[in-house]
């Protein structure tokens, strides 16, 4: 297995992990649905899922 080719980009899910309270409040009473948008962000840590290396 190796890392992909942009597995730095999955730093970019660390975002993500900030906007964990705001995705929670778009299910509660008091949150908005656009809040959901962050997770978006947390897609990025896909990046750092190794490939399945060929031979």
């Amino acid at each position: 297995m190796k890392m992909q080719k942009n597995w730095w980009l999955g730093f970019l899910g660390f975002i993500g992990v900030y906007k964990i309270p705001g995705m929670i409040e778009a299910f509660q009473a008091d949150g908005s649905w656009m809040k959901l948008i962050g997770f978006i962000w947390l897609l990025w840590f896909g990046y750092f899922i190794p490939e399945k290396k060929e031979d």
